[in-house]
């Protein structure tokens, strides 16, 4: 074996034998970044074209975003198949938000729009924090969150046509 492939070989060993140390799950992690995930949504939300044609307060285009962050991080946090089963719960705070967002003026396609911008955001906390990630479970997680995230977008949609008259 030349000097270059056991040079390879002994990173792969170095890598193998490095210990993970406090790794966390992509749940726990989200929960301590709730604060910045809402702050860098909204402001990404603040420079969409499409959702700034209606006049919101901050607290307005915010109001369920926490809530709907911590149902995906709860999720995240369930440990077993259970977890990354395509049935999802229910979401009060995703059909809240559906209601919320028909009366405020919304269009199904902004709801689309706000949940793209959070799967984004999410995904750019993650990369933001990978070294203190667990990557053995990195994938299943990110599945979960995009599984989640679309569940969310479902029930706040049907929620939204609910209230749509008849």
């Amino acid at each position: 074996m030349g000097a270059a492939g056991q040079k390879a070989k002994h990173r792969t060993l170095d890598l193998k034998s490095t210990p993970q140390v406090n790794k966390q799950r992509v749940g726990a992690v989200l929960q301590r970044c709730v604060s910045i995930i809402i702050e860098d949504w909204l402001a990404r939300a603040k420079k969409s074209n499409e959702l700034n044609c209606l006049l919101l307060s901050d607290e307005q285009r915010t109001r369920y975003l926490p809530r709907l962050v911590q149902d995906l991080a709860r999720r995240l946090g369930q440990s077993g198949a259970s977890a990354r089963a395509t049935d999802t719960s229910p979401s009060l705070a995703a059909a809240a938000h559906g209601q919320l967002r028909y009366r405020q003026g919304y269009t199904p396609a902004m709801l689309v729009d706000e949940a793209r911008i959070l799967e984004v955001i999410i995904f750019g906390t993650l990369q933001s924090n990978l070294g203190s990630l667990d990557l053995s479970l990195l994938m299943p997680d990110v599945m979960a969150i995009a599984d989640e995230v679309d569940s969310q977008l479902t029930q706040s949609i049907v929620s939204y046509m609910r209230c749509l008259p008849v």
